[in-house]
């Protein structure tokens, strides 16, 4: 049974989504938040990896490992990234796919055959694993990047500059992390972390 108070607080809620709606936002606009069904909470406290935009949750970017690719073709699409565009290059915004692709060439494949060790580093600092923070670093990079450069005339470099901050706020290790990105394909190539002072 519906109070009357009760009726009025869902007509305002209606009204008020209404009125975002109307005014452009879209229902991707609106979040439900859930307990997690295991009851795992994030953890609170510790070191935490950081972009300029994002601090790393491993509950949000708990991701399959290669094994999401098993039995898939090399273009069959895996994730579509939002991709922010870079003026000066000429580089509009859009979206970047990353394929299962194949070891030797570009794709999740070939980031987990060739940097999964390099993003192992990364996690092992926060007690994540390599796949978590790597897509971390690759979603960040296309959506907020530190700077993107021009690889080739096909291949740009979106870069973000990672943190890990310890437990008393200081910066005791950083990495840009690279993504290589097709132009012509709206691909991702690879992605790789390289340490940098803090």
């Amino acid at each position: 049974m519906t109070t009357t108070g009760g009726r009025m607080r869902l007509l305002a809620a209606c009204a008020l989504l209404g009125t975002g709606l109307l005014a452009g936002c879209t229902t991707q606009d609106v979040v439900a938040v859930t307990p997690a069904i295991d009851g795992s909470e994030p953890p609170q406290s510790g070191p935490s990896l950081q972009t300029a935009a994002m601090v790393f949750d491993p509950y949000r970017f708990d991701v399959d490992g290669v094994e999401a690719c098993d039995g898939l073709a090399g273009r069959e699409a895996l994730e579509v990234f939002d991709r922010s565009g870079w003026p000066e290059l000429g580089v509009a915004a859009g979206e970047a796919t990353l394929t299962c692709g194949n070891a030797d060439g570009a794709g999740w494949r070939h980031i987990a055959d060739g940097h999964a060790g390099d993003f192992a580093e990364l996690a092992h600092e926060v007690g994540a694993s390599w796949e978590d923070v790597a897509w971390f670093a690759i979603d960040q990079a296309l959506e907020t990047p530190t700077s993107v450069e021009e690889y080739r005339d096909d291949i740009v470099n979106y870069d973000v500059r990672i943190e890990l901050v310890g437990d008393t706020g200081e910066v005791e290790r950083a990495w840009i992390v690279t993504v290589g990105y097709g132009l012509t394909s709206s691909s991702i190539i690879t992605s790789f972390p390289d340490e940098v002072d803090p």
